[in-house]
């Protein structure tokens, strides 16, 4: 199963072990490096359906409200960067960029992706897409409102099933098995300046059913029978992933981010927000008046 690197390392596509069939640790990568001067507030709500849309800030665990607005209808991913969004239509391809700031999204740019992207996750100053059918991907840049594509990637491994980036670390995780005996393979790596790359792997045997990342930090979310089992790690420099178990909830249907918060929306409107920073959870209370039915929560990180 594993793969020679040697052309892939000559034509620039140093892709790594936590998506690659064989390990690889480029012995001149460059340290990771996030500015966390700046970090993101901003987060964004949106109905694939009819393209309607609400922006605000989360910091602390509080939300302000900023502005509503319509975007085109049919987005399936979004991705948020320390100052940027971009948002894609899976189907066709279609998607756009703009700047993301204090809460207020401008768009940029239009763009014509590949249609079938299964991931597309930002880091602090990066995007990486990922086709979990055929194991390609693509990296780049995600700053001041624009995406400019840096790396192509043909090899990664295929069937990795979530995914989550921190400012400066990319976490993957590929569940086998079923509930009574699930373990997990679990990646990381660094998603800096629009290149990816490996720095730790490691099987493990707890729940890692979603992954979602803040600044500094990834939440582990699994559902098991009738509630959720959350693990938490810090996730810095792409190394360092180890998670401690941080409780249990009822079931909620998306958890959205931004640099030190996190938002827990079920599809009837229900909302909780807490903090995670450090690798410390805490839950700040519930948010009210929340409306139903948005099928993305994107924020910076």
């Amino acid at each position: 199963m594993r793969k020679s690197l040697v052309a892939a390392l000559a034509t620039a596509t140093s892709a790594t072990a936590a998506l690659l069939a064989g390990p690889v640790t480029p012995a001149s990568a460059a340290a990771a490096f996030c500015d966390r001067t700046t970090p993101s507030t901003s987060i964004l709500f949106y109905k694939a359906g009819t393209g309607e849309a609400a922006t605000g800030t989360l910091s602390g665990g509080h939300w302000r409200a900023r502005a509503t607005l319509r975007l085109p209808a049919g987005y399936t991913h979004a991705a948020a960067s320390r100052d940027s969004l971009l948002l894609y239509d899976k189907s066709t391809g279609a998607g756009e960029s703009g700047t993301f700031t204090g809460g207020t999204y401008t768009r940029t740019k239009h763009h014509a992706f590949a249609p079938g992207w299964t991931f597309v996750e930002a880091s602090g100053d990066s995007v990486l897409f990922y086709d979990g059918t055929n194991g390609h991907g693509s990296t780049g840049t995600l700053k001041n409102g624009a995406f400019r594509q840096v790396r192509a990637y043909d090899n990664f491994s295929p069937n990795w099933g979530t995914m989550a980036a921190s400012c400066d670390t990319l976490v993957s995780a590929a569940r086998h098995g079923g509930p009574e005996f699930p373990w997990s393979n679990l990646g990381a790596g660094t998603l800096t300046g629009g290149v990816y790359r490996h720095r730790s792997e490691i099987p493990r045997g707890d729940f890692l059913g979603e992954l979602t990342a803040t600044d500094d930090s990834v939440l582990s979310w699994a559902r098991v029978g009738r509630e959720l089992r959350f693990g938490v790690s810090e996730a810095t420099d792409g190394t360092g992933i180890s998670f401690r178990r941080a409780g249990t909830s009822g079931i909620w249907d998306k958890v959205g981010r931004t640099s030190d918060s996190l938002l827990f929306y079920k599809n009837d409107g229900t909302a909780w927000t807490s903090t995670l920073v450090g690798g410390a959870y805490t839950n700040v209370g519930p948010l009210p008046h929340v409306s139903s039915g948005w099928t993305l929560i994107e924020g910076g990180v």
